[in-house]
């Protein structure tokens, strides 16, 4: 037989010596995987290695079962002829020097391919090592700029701790934030009564990681690809085998139609033709599956270079896609943590710069006139102004009035008295006034005097000698703009007090007739943050001087009217600013209004169970006063419904406060003349103290 060609690889057929080595393996391969630290790589090179020497075994076994295919059946045995001894004494000798010779051919052809085989497979598993090695690295990339490298697909922004972090941090934030801006603007929010309330949350939509991949297989390259291999390589094992028992199934049919041709009575020429086609058979058997799995091998670290060389090339692709993403996911991180952080602190910086804007406003606006910039230094304390910035007065160049620069500083609040004319305002403002001076107003804030030095505070201290010392009556208030009676007032807000200077103004009645609406007083009145509503209950037929009950709601209709349209509030809203319905004279109701004596248990009620120390004094103490005079006000005002009017102006920011600025003692109900009266008013100071209220000052107990 001649020598197998071994430069050109033969169609594998198993060799023995590769049957060790895989023996050796496979052995080999199960205690890698009982190790726990095994190396994936030295996994997977022993898989893929045994898938393709089972690929080798199959084609081997195929290529076999073509070669017998092709060989042409013996005619007859050398059995048949007459006398077979020389033949076979000749045949026998040449038989056996042939198979040694080809024998020893074989056995240089093994060792070529053996060779050939270990070259290739040292270069294959160092080309299969430098796959998985890069693989490997494809699995911690993916992890670290977030993009899927079987897809293609790039996750341009993930979520990660940071993220997390971001976002609980601005809530903190933005929690102080409110709770800070909520010390900050405190009175706001009480005035308001709404909670305050952080949108953050909604946020988490346009954090980064909002997108993903599209959907793969999560498993790590290195388990996807061991199971790829078991399940090729049990599927190769399989089909070799069935390949392996058809040629061996062939082959024996063959080698017996071989045998007998030399089969014969005498002789053993049939028995080393078996003996030697079986060696033969196992020998090429052990070439063809080296030169084949060589081959094999060969082609395999060429197809993994390849991938290799493609699949860095995709690598660099989407990394330099994934790193332009982590640029923009960067960006888009910095500018969400940046508006957060302004979100986060936009209450606390609006609530300041509100509060600030508020104050500079009021420092350019004249308390008397509401013109701006006209207040100016005087000249006299311009000197001062060197030495201490808050001395000295400043002065409105357009009314006149004078005011300490100190003022200009602090919150200012405007609280105007509105009603007929001689319906009790100044008389209650005086009262009121002195009731501030001797410390005993109804509230636990501190509420002072806050001289200014102008006529204004001279005149009240006249007029206020006039009404508690000589028992006079106030006059009729000159239809002047008046300066503003200033008060200072510090609540008891747990948080820190908040400060506040206070105008009261006494405007004259005529404020409300229609014959001066062109002038500057209803300007000015409409434009300030609430109102004591007198409704005197003891004008209401028009006797003598007085008006009547429908003038009086007449005259407010048109000065409301002009009131909303100043504010550009629409017909059919309420104006949205607290008002304090004073119901004065409480103490002539006995004598000047149709309740007449029935007065007497309310007056009665009130004083027995609704007047407590001044510093006790609670806003439900002044809701029930409001509800018991709410009780009297049909019998107070027949045919009309106050509650209802008063309602359609100013919604339910109101409170109804019954007053006398004289007493209510009740054997001297009735009387007008006041010097047989006892000064010892009630609810003077109230309304005031209620609208403070409103405006989210503590200053209840």
């Amino acid at each position: 037989m001649a020598e197998p060609d071994c430069s050109r690889p033969a169609r594998p057929l198993r060799s023995r010596s590769l049957a060790g080595s895989l023996l050796a393996l496979l052995l080999i391969a199960p205690a890698a995987h009982a190790q726990p630290d095994a190396a994936p790589a030295d996994k997977l090179v022993a898989l893929r290695l045994d898938w393709l020497t089972h690929l080798a075994r199959e084609d081997a076994a195929t290529t076999e079962l073509k070669a017998l295919a092709a060989l042409r059946s013996p005619a007859a045995s050398v059995g048949n002829v007459q006398d077979p001894a020389a033949i076979l004494a000749a045949l026998g000798p040449a038989l056996d020097a042939d198979y040694k010779q080809v024998q020893a051919a074989l056995g240089r052809a093994e060792e070529k391919a053996r060779s050939r085989k270990a070259d290739a497979l040292k270069d294959w598993t160092e080309a299969y090592r430098q796959r998985v090695a890069f693989r490997e690295s494809v699995g911690k990339l993916e992890a670290a700029h977030g993009f899927d490298f079987e897809t293609g697909a790039t996750t341009a922004l993930r979520p990660d701790p940071v993220d997390a972090l971001v976002l609980v941090a601005a809530c903190f934030v933005a929690v102080v934030a409110v709770r800070v801006r909520r010390t900050e603007q405190r009175l706001d929010i009480r005035k308001a009564r709404r909670a305050a309330g952080v949108a953050l949350l909604l946020l988490a939509v346009v954090l980064p990681g909002c997108g993903g991949p599209a959907a793969s297989d999560a498993r790590p390259w290195a388990a996807r690809e061991e199971a790829e291999l078991t399940a090729a390589r049990d599927a190769a094992a399989s089909k070799g085998a069935s390949a392996e028992t058809a040629a061996e199934q062939k082959w024996q049919a063959t080698s017996a139609a071989w045998v007998a041709l030399v089969a014969a009575p005498r002789g053993d020429a049939d028995k080393l033709v078996r003996t030697g086609e079986s060696d033969l058979r196992a020998g090429l058997r052990s070439v063809a599956v080296d030169a084949q799995l060589g081959e094999r091998l060969v082609r395999d670290a060429a197809e993994q270079r390849a991938k290799l060389a493609e699949e860095a090339a995709k690598l660099d692709q989407l990394t330099g896609r994934a790193k332009l993403w982590s640029r923009a996911g960067t960006g888009l991180r910095v500018l969400a943590a940046g508006v957060l952080f302004g979100l986060a602190t936009a209450p606390l910086w609006s609530a300041r710069r509100s509060h600030a804007r508020r104050i500079a406003l009021a420092a350019k606006t004249c308390p008397r006139c509401f013109r701006l910039d006209t207040l100016k230094v005087e000249a006299s304390a311009r000197k001062a102004r060197a030495d201490d910035e808050d001395d000295g007065d400043v002065r409105c160049t357009r009314c006149g009035l004078r005011i300490r620069r100190s003022y200009l500083t602090v919150p200012r609040l405007c609280f105007p008295t509105v009603g007929v004319r001689s319906s009790g305002k100044t008389h209650m403002l005086v009262t009121a006034y002195d009731r501030v001076r001797k410390r005993t107003a109804p509230t636990v804030a501190t509420v002072q005097p806050a001289p200014t030095g102008s006529d204004a505070d001279r005149r009240f201290e006249q007029l206020t000698d006039e009404v508690l010392h000589r028992r006079g009556v106030a006059g009729a208030t000159d239809l002047v703009l008046p300066d503003p009676i200033l008060l200072h007032v510090r609540d008891a807000d747990p948080l820190g007090g908040s400060a506040a200077i206070v105008n009261l103004f006494d405007y004259s009645g005529e404020l409300i007739n229609p014959d001066v609406d062109v002038n500057m007083l209803k300007a000015t009145a409409v434009r300030m943050d609430g109102f004591m509503l007198f409704l005197d209950p003891t004008q209401l037929y028009g006797d003598a001087a007085n008006v009547t009950i429908d003038q009086q709601l007449a005259m407010l209709d048109s000065f409301l009217a002009h009131m909303r349209k100043e504010r550009g509030v629409p017909v059919g809203e309420p104006i949205p600013v607290p008002v304090a319905v004073c119901v004065p004279k409480f103490d002539l109701l006995i004598s000047d209004n149709p309740i007449g004596g029935q007065s007497v248990q309310y007056i009665h009620q009130m004083l027995e169970h609704l007047n407590p120390p001044p510093r006790e004094v609670t806003l439900a103490v002044l809701r029930e006063r409001s509800e018991l005079v709410e009780q009297m006000l049909p019998l107070m005002f027949p045919g009309l419904d106050v509650r209802r009017v008063i309602e359609g102006y100013f919604g339910t920011q109101l409170l109804f406060f019954p007053l006398s600025s004289v007493s209510l003692v009740e054997h001297e109900l009735g009387v007008k003349d006041l010097s047989k009266r006892n000064i010892a008013p009630f609810g003077v100071s109230e309304p005031v103290v209620w609208l403070l209220h409103m405006h989210g000052y503590s200053v209840f107990g």
